[in-house]
């Protein structure tokens, strides 16, 4: 297919005002995922750890061998990691879309050729 050859020329100025729509979408998307964090590290403190002693402990005479354990609800772990993920990879693209913006702003009257990849980048969901 002859689309992948296919080339885009937007201006500079242009590719700028996209750079700073996806840097906008990706500031909010990073706070929400910081209020997730933060919600969930909420939902740790309050719920999410219980001690548990064993069960071994309770019907033996060998209390002090089986001590008792930190129990962590892996939903809790895995919504904290996740959101740890996210922050990481929308921080990521800000830093990436300042830097495009600096650039293209620095040359707004440049013609550029833009191939698919490069037209996601600026101008996709």
């Amino acid at each position: 297919m002859k689309r992948h050859e296919w080339t885009f020329t937007y201006t500079a100025s242009e590719l700028a005002k996209q750079a700073e729509r996806q840097l906008n979408k990706h500031t909010e998307k990073l706070k929400w995922w910081e209020e997730k964090k933060q919600s969930v590290m909420k939902q740790v403190g309050e719920s999410g750890i219980e001690v548990k002693d064993s069960l071994a402990a309770t019907y033996s005479n060998t209390k002090g061998l089986c001590g008792p354990e930190i129990v962590i609800d892996a939903t809790l772990q895995r919504d904290l990691t996740e959101a740890q993920r996210k922050i990481m990879e929308h921080h990521g693209k800000i830093q990436e879309y300042t830097g495009w913006l600096q650039v293209l702003n620095g040359n707004p009257e440049e013609r550029l050729e833009l191939e698919h990849d490069d037209y996601l980048f600026f101008f996709g969901e």
